[in-house]
């Protein structure tokens, strides 16, 4: 049996084999590796593969002062990564959604019942990412206290998981983590994208914006770790005032260039002043 790499509560995890983890009691059984013979009793499926699931590891061993007491999740599929987060962090509240039109699987349902915890945990299916105000609506009435672990596994796309982030991470507590998965799959060689991502923005792009706005005004994103299988943005200090009109790109300041500033007449005259000083 292989073990994760040391560090915090991923210490708990066994991978038996290349398919198959271990938490505890709780046997997950990774849909990447589905070879089509998966036998040896009842098991979540999971989308996470062991590179993935050590990348988490690594990151939060340097966070081990980091507890999240409500979790937000986007992306469900059939619960694994529910129950996954859930036993590792034992939040007091955890609410996850997704865009299907199905309900809870009868194995999730059972977990629920056989540990009591149908008050503490809840899933919201048919539930687009990019519907802001629903989103925000959840967080205001399913929490007692402001989310400080959000975990996008949803769309992977860029329009929709930007919608998701203007409208959450205002809402979210001081030191809180909004982690993204898979931003970079725009990057993965071997990755076949769906066809109906078919010319679509990678999520690179807000990778990118994500990193600018830590560079212009550190109270609103705090810090940033990216790792290949996913990026973690800590939530700053600064108070938002007005959340629902929360915009990223408000947020990002980009220094002119010497060519748009040479229009600007003021510039211009230092400029002037200079080259005769000079």
């Amino acid at each position: 049996m292989q073990r994760t790499e040391q560090g915090n509560v991923f210490d708990r995890l066994i991978w038996k084999t290349d398919d198959c983890l271990l938490l505890d009691d709780l046997v997950f059984r990774i849909m990447h590796q589905n070879t089509g013979d998966w036998t040896g009793g009842e098991h979540f499926i999971f989308y996470k593969i062991q590179p993935l699931i050590d990348q988490y590891a690594h990151y939060f061993r340097r966070r081990c002062d980091f507890q999240p007491k409500n979790i937000f999740e986007l992306g469900i599929y059939d619960g694994g990564s529910i129950v996954f987060w859930h036993e590792l962090f034992k939040p007091h509240k955890h609410v996850a959604v997704d865009l299907a039109d199905r309900i809870d699987g009868s194995y999730f349902q059972k977990y629920l019942m056989s540990r009591g915890l149908s008050d503490r945990i809840q899933t919201v299916w048919k539930t687009n990412q990019a519907d802001k105000s629903k989103l925000s609506h959840l967080i205001k009435t399913l929490f007692e206290a402001p989310p400080d672990l959000i975990i996008d596994d949803a769309s992977h796309l860029y329009e929709p998981t930007l919608a998701s982030f203007e409208a959450l991470f205002p809402l979210m507590a001081p030191g809180g983590l909004y982690i993204i998965e898979d931003w970079a799959w725009g990057h993965w060689r071997d990755f076949v994208a769906p066809r109906e991502w078919a010319g679509k923005k990678p999520l690179t792009q807000l990778v990118t914006e994500l990193t600018e706005s830590v560079g212009s005004w550190t109270n609103i994103i705090s810090d940033i770790a990216i790792y290949q299988g996913f990026i973690a943005v800590e939530r700053g200090s600064r108070i938002i005032d007005n959340p629902s009109s929360f915009r990223l790109e408000e947020h990002i300041y980009r220094r002119p260039s010497d060519q748009l500033l040479a229009h600007i007449p003021s510039y211009q005259r230092i400029v002037n002043y200079l080259k005769r000083k000079l």
